[in-house]
């Protein structure tokens, strides 16, 4: 009797509630405790696949990021990723916002109405796109009488969106089935293609600014018949007649509202990129800020992966208390992980920009700090934004995304101009849009995480948040003018803001590892 309570109480998983001073204990040897422990290695475990299929795509960008610097020059880094970022602007109206909501849509009832709603998400984007085609014609013929050098990549834009479009809608499908192994092996698949193409297209084959674009468009074409043939996903059509209104409305009705918010961070995310091009004389300059972006990659890639997995265990939760719980846990630990992985790229961003880039870039590296930081508080404002995923409150979460890229904007054009209608400006150039950046996603942060609550309540450890924000501030402002300093010093100070962010952060980060992997020894 007393080797089996032993073994019950092994560990515990204390979730403490004072309650008139009653504290509850529930431990990991209990139903309930081995449910709450359960929960977080399914989370973890769903994050592992989508690791190893979003990993390397997400990191391409960073690996070949010497490639890129090496092959494209003289602005043309800067067009084929403002070519990019324009396609991922017009995915939400050519999908009509399904490439985000599908998946949501997908999770609500029985299998037979998952059917429905894939049948009709292609329905609805071959509508969406057939009434874009026309305006590509119109925007190239506008862009050639203007003498824009654009007007030579309208065909590409209409490709990557119409293969980008194809690639998403049948992933997010397979992910509402719960198939995160296949998930995980099409992206590794696809980051394969992406690198062998553009090696094929940039390095044996001078194709420039067509060989980075149409690299990614031939990847994902190709994923999507995989996908498809090996999904076997014929089968999960249906007639279009067979398709009730109410679906198509209810599809509509949520997945709208998207559309503006995709819109609204695409603006918070990447319109400063335009503004530098147009603002700055030096297109270098540009291409600079271009590829300081790719840096942080590490942060975007931490919350793409997590986020991916976190959107499907924080709808599969269906009970209200233990959503709250569930939340609360995962917000503390997602936050402690990802100011600590900040803390290690501002430390070691030069190393990495004189490692990953071509010597005509090294100068890169005085945005990467701010942006950094940006990346910390866009991470932070995904996970937040998830409650108003789980309660399909989607209008919120288009004007929260709406405030922050009308603030963007207004602060691009206050930090990046030297002049302006003849208003003398800061002329911070690259490095202003930056800022307006870091601004623009704290303060959608601050706005989410006070009125997330009303719609699941959950904790946030307030004292720890702004020690962790006061901590990325103290060192973004240091790295960022640590140019001149001695390298003893520069060494001895990013060691200690990276010492300071473990011991904030390794108390939580070590709370909800360590059971998981115990338990997992212990079979």
């Amino acid at each position: 009797m007393k080797k089996v309570l032993s073994r019950r109480l092994f560990f515990a998983n204390y979730h403490c509630k004072k309650r008139k001073n009653v504290i509850e204990y529930r431990e990991e040897g209990t139903p309930e405790g081995r449910m709450i422990v359960d929960r977080y290695k399914k989370l973890i475990k769903n994050t592992g696949l989508i690791t190893l299929g979003t990993f390397g795509s997400k990191l391409l960008p960073f690996i070949l990021i010497r490639l890129y610097t090496y092959v494209l020059q003289d602005g043309e880094y800067n067009t084929a990723d403002l070519i990019t970022q324009t396609a991922k602007l017009i995915i939400p109206f050519a999908a009509l916002g399904l490439t985000e909501g599908l998946f949501r849509l997908a999770m609500e009832g029985e299998e037979e109405r998952r059917k429905k709603v894939f049948s009709a998400g292609f329905v609805l984007f071959g509508g969406g796109f057939a009434l874009l085609l026309p305006l590509f014609l119109i925007a190239q013929a506008a862009l050639y009488g203007m003498g824009s050098e654009f007007s030579n990549y309208v065909w590409l834009i209409a490709l990557y969106v119409l293969c980008s479009c194809l690639h998403s809608l049948v992933t997010q499908y397979i992910r509402t089935k719960d198939h995160f192994a296949f998930f995980s092996l099409q992206g590794v698949i696809n980051t394969a293609l992406v690198a062998a193409l553009n090696i094929v297209f940039l390095y044996f084959n001078d194709f420039g600014v067509t060989g980075y674009v149409l690299s990614v468009v031939l990847a994902d074409f190709i994923v999507f018949l995989l996908i498809f043939v090996k999904e076997r996903l014929w089968r999960d059509l249906v007639p279009v007649k067979c398709i009730e209104k109410s679906i198509y409305k209810e599809m509509v009705g949520y997945s709208v509202p998207l559309i503006p918010t995709s819109v609204s961070w695409w603006v918070t995310s990447v319109s400063d990129r335009y503004m530098v091009r147009w603002f700055v004389a030096d297109p270098n300059e540009a291409d600079f800020y271009s590829a300081a972006y790719k840096i942080p990659t590490l942060v975007t890639l931490l919350c793409t992966v997590f986020s991916q997995a976190w959107s499907y265990s924080s709808v599969a939760e269906k009970d209200e208390k233990e959503r709250s719980s569930f939340f609360s846990g995962v917000f503390s630990f997602y936050a402690g992980l990802l100011f600590v992985t900040a803390a290690g790229i501002m430390a070691f961003c030069k190393i990495l920009t004189k490692i990953m880039m071509d010597p005509s870039y090294h100068t890169a590296w005085e945005y990467i700090p701010v942006l950094a930081g940006a990346t910390v508080f866009s991470a932070l404002v995904t996970f937040v934004g998830s409650v108003y995923t789980v309660r399909m409150k989607s209008t919120f979460s288009m004007w929260t995304a709406m405030m922050g890229a009308g603030l963007n904007i207004l602060l691009n054009l206050v930090f990046i101009p030297k002049e302006l209608l003849g208003i003398p400006l800061p002329g911070l150039g690259a490095m202003g849009a930056a800022i307006a950046t870091l601004i623009s996603y704290a303060a959608v942060f601050a706005v989410r995480a006070l009125t997330a609550g009303r719609y699941v309540k959950f904790k946030i450890d307030l004292p720890l948040l702004l020690a962790n924000i006061a901590l990325l501030t103290g060192q973004i402002v240091f790295t960022t003018l640590s140019g001149g300093m001695g390298l003893a010093l520069q060494i001895g100070v990013q060691a200690a803001f990276l010492a300071l962010s473990l011991a904030l952060n390794g108390r939580v980060l070590a709370k909800k590892m360590v059971p998981i992997l115990k338990r997992r020894l212990k079979r």
